[in-house]
């Protein structure tokens, strides 16, 4: 790749007498552009981080921040506004570059904390105090607070926002903050630094068309949702937040580094290759994995700014596929990764969807990421001062749903995963971060065993003793049907037990209402393939908890994947027996306690585009809005390559408001984040089969009409 030449920056108007001098304007790079453009779809969203250095000795807050002020001189992105630019495609967005005294956000603040504890105690403050969205218009991208611990203690937290900071320019801000605070303490003062000019991007039409050729090929459209542990602790926001760090043993590093230099490869594609078996072990066999990547070349390299490009790239595993195997198909992964790396992933979801009508949304891409940026081992030092960095400091960032954050600083390695409060639980977090360090040193002592013979099968031995519910009078082979049950929550009667196949089932307000009030809803399991499976017992205090609680007696049950491999404990699949190669027709996951909970049928499940969208989840978190009566979700796939249609039907109880205009309001404010906006309907009763089931293709047939 050629190295990129200076931009020639628009000359800036002649300044009247008196006034400042005029910003000069600067083109966004395509990064950068592609970064704006997101922050104006979600202007809530936080695109930024921070480090911080603790600093013991005696040193002045005039003498940080002039070292501050000299540093955002030297590095013009740092002092940038973005303005303009609300025209369609955000080509209109420049960059004003104003001189550092006119931008700097300095502040000094009190934050007493005992010796040993600045490090945690400058993270917490941080994430509680100035973590939030962030105006590019108005506020450049760079900002600094001096927390003052004690005597002679105190640190220096650095806010930066990604469009003019990345995972490289931590350490050169570190270097340079270094130098000039040294300077700064001695009689000659700080050197003169010659000025530096922005990068130019070059042009990458010709990658661009590259790159949606490549993802058109691989059908994005039918890429499964990523499957990942469950726990009970998750819920549906959107925060970020960190595990503790994890350590890699050094013997587990040692084999790797031995096992990629055999492979012609590198430390970093055997960590991906390790990722790709612990999510092959969930039973994911095709995914996408976004990898961040340096753009920058040698003239530019000690250039503080946006030279990293989030490229993804799609991994495809085989379950006969053995260590060796997943080496090179990292590799040739990566390979790609390379190639495309200027390209802005953003630009390939915008040209995918104007050129193309694909739209995505993201879903395919921001599942999961791998963090891997070259750590500095020497940053320079002051005299007469120790100086610590953080520059592991916990992400506040929502790139991905989940980022895995690898480092490796000469033979040790380590990491830490990021993840949203939607994606995983903290228990479920740790679990993936434990399979990974457990599955290196595995896939390291075995890297010619197929993946299948490494994994973790689970299977859960049914008996009676583990029934939980209390015994009903017998009646397991009743049936009943959701209509019956809700007959019997709307009766005078609430000490009867009430019946219905689990796959009518809907935890809707009544039914609630009905289960507080002491009468009880067992849910019979039967498997139009494999038979009955036993009986739920189901609670209004846990209801979207359907649990197997009185499983068959003799059976013993496993959840799989669609290939028949068992799956690990929290790994959600199809639930099935030991003893019948036949696949099951309903999912399931099994917990840490061994209680089996049900997902619904499998033909309620889809996945598109990276996400999976289950209609029976939606179907539960519809009906129990308040005023539902029955609920159903219809998913009707389009020839092409247009989103799906996806309608919400809604029956309201009797005397309830019918309005379509604010069922549509309500419906769509508890519709699952990342799926295609329903069309919602509103009718008085839904048609049934004979046995009770929903009717989906009349109901389809009557929205239709």
């Amino acid at each position: 790749m050629s190295e990129p030449t200076p931009t020639a920056g628009a000359v800036p108007a002649a300044p009247t007498a008196g006034a400042a001098p005029a910003p000069t304007l600067v083109r966004l790079s395509p990064a950068q552009e592609s970064m704006w453009l997101e922050q104006q779809l979600h202007p809530s969203a936080i695109n930024g981080g921070f480090l911080s250095v603790l600093l013991r000795g005696d040193v002045t807050a005039d003498q940080v921040r002039a070292a501050c002020l000299i540093v955002c001189d030297d590095h013009p992105q740092l002092r940038g506004l973005v303005t303009g630019g609300s025209e369609a495609g955000g080509s209109g967005a420049r960059m004003a570059i104003h001189p550092a005294t006119a931008v700097l956000q300095f502040e000094e603040l009190p934050l007493p904390t005992a010796p040993g504890g600045e490090l945690e105690a400058a993270r917490r403050w941080y994430r509680e105090n100035r973590v939030g969205p962030w105006d590019l218009t108005v506020r450049s991208p760079i900002a600094f607070s001096l927390l003052h611990h004690g005597e002679q203690r105190c640190t220096l937290v650095i806010g930066v926002h990604h469009i003019a900071f990345d995972g490289r320019s931590k350490f050169v801000f570190a270097r340079e903050f270094l130098r000039a605070l040294a300077e700064l303490r001695t009689a000659a003062g700080p050197a003169e630094r010659p000025s530096r000019d922005l990068p130019e991007h070059p042009e990458i039409d010709q990658e661009l068309d590259e790159v949606l050729q490549h993802w058109l090929a691989a059908d994005l459209l039918t890429l499964p949702g990523l499957v990942l542990p469950r726990g009970d602790g998750a819920d549906p926001g959107e925060e970020v937040r960190p595990t503790p760090r994890f350590d890699l043993p050094a013997e587990h590093c040692a084999r790797l580094r031995t096992l990629t230099k055999e492979a012609g490869a590198s430390f970093f594609t055997g960590l991906v290759a390790c990722l790709a078996a612990v999510l092959s072990e969930y039973g994911n066999s095709r995914f996408v994995v976004g990898i961040p990547v340096d753009t920058s070349v040698p003239r530019t390299r000690d250039q503080i700014g946006l030279q990293i490009n989030v490229v993804p790239c799609l991994i495809e595993v085989d379950r006969d596929a053995s260590f060796r195997d997943l080496l090179a198909i990292s590799s040739r992964a990566l390979d790609l990764v390379h190639r495309y790396r200027r390209v802005p992933f953003g630009w390939v979801l915008r040209e995918l969807r104007r050129r193309h009508g694909v739209d995505v949304s993201q879903g395919a891409f921001d599942g999961i990421g791998v963090s891997y940026p070259t750590v500095a081992r020497d940053v320079g030092e002051v005299p007469g001062l120790e100086c610590d960095w953080d520059f592991f400091a916990p992400n506040s960032t929502r790139s991905f749903d989940l980022i895995l954050q690898l480092r490796r600083e000469g033979d040790a390695a380590y990491g830490r995963l990021d993840f949203t409060a939607a994606s995983l639980d903290p228990a479920s977090a740790l679990r993936l971060t434990a399979d990974f360090t457990r599955l290196l040193g595995q896939l390291t002592e075995r890297p010619d065993t197929p993946l299948d013979l490494l994994a973790q099968g689970y299977v859960r031995a049914a008996s009676a003793e583990l029934v939980t519910s209390p015994d009903d009078g017998g009646g397991g082979g009743e049936r009943g049907s959701f209509v019956g049950l809700t007959a019997a929550a709307t009766g005078p009667d609430v000490s009867r037990v009430a019946r219905c196949p689990v796959e009518q089932f809907l935890p809707t307000p009544a039914v609630a209402a009905f289960s507080r009030a002491g009468g009880r809803v067992l849910l019979n399991v039967v498997d139009p393939v494999l038979g009955r499976l036993g009986d739920c017992a189901w609670r209004a205090d846990d209801p979207y908890g359907i649990w197997l609680t009185d499983p068959a007696p003799g059976l013993r049950l496993q959840v799989t994947d669609p290939a028949g491999r068992a799956l690990p404990r929290g790994i959600p699949g199809l639930l099935g027996l030991a003893d019948d190669p036949r696949p099951g027709a309903l999912r399931a996951w099994i917990d840490a306690a061994d209680r089996i909970r049900l997902l619904g049928p499998v033909d309620l499940a889809h996945g598109w585009a990276g996400r999976l969208l289950d209609r029976a989840a939606a179907e539960a978190v519809i009906a129990a809005l308040p005023g539902v009566r029955e609920a159903a979700v219809l998913w009707e796939p389009r020839a092409g390559d247009a989103v799906p249609r996806v309608s919400a039907v809604v029956v309201p109880v009797a005397d309830t408001d019918a309005d379509q205009r604010v069922w549509r309001r309500t419906v769509r404010r508890a519709w699952p984040s990342g799926w295609p906006q329903p069309a919602v309907h509103v009718l008085g009763r839904l048609p049934r089969t004979p046995s009770g089931t929903v009717d989906r293709a009349a109901l389809g047939t009557a929205l239709r009409n």
